[in-house]
């Protein structure tokens, strides 16, 4: 099994280090592969199977919306170069997502929702 706790440091090519964020440590326990890149974010990016690892999919698809003046779908998103962009849409939502039937037996989100009241 992996040691996330050992290596949460990566020191880029200036020498400067960005520590690693929950999501990369996830992306690294998966099995994929950390690639520097000075355009992606903190400067890296992680791939599995020729997959890129989303670390925040609404804020990609933001980016990606106003770079191409368009609203990008998840098939693209996740078809491969150069059709898509190659990226995992299928792994962010069954690791990054949590399942709302999960959310809802929480007891914080059942506290939330006894304090919540609708008005028309």
């Amino acid at each position: 099994m992996l040691n996330i706790q050992q290596n949460t440091n990566h020191y880029l090519e200036d020498g400067y280090s960005h520590p690693y964020t929950s999501s990369e440590l996830l992306a690294i326990s998966l099995g994929y592969k950390e690639v520097f890149h000075p355009h992606s974010y903190n400067q890296r990016y992680f791939i599995l199977n020729g997959k890129k690892w989303i670390h925040n999919l609404d804020a990609l698809r933001h980016k990606l919306n106003h770079e191409y003046g368009r609203y990008i779908t998840d098939e693209e998103l996740e078809a491969s170069e150069p059709e898509g962009f190659g990226y995992d849409v299928t792994a962010y939502f069954e690791h990054c997502v949590v399942p709302v039937k999960a959310l809802s037996k929480t007891n914080g989100f059942k506290e939330l929702m006894r304090q919540v009241s609708l008005s028309h």
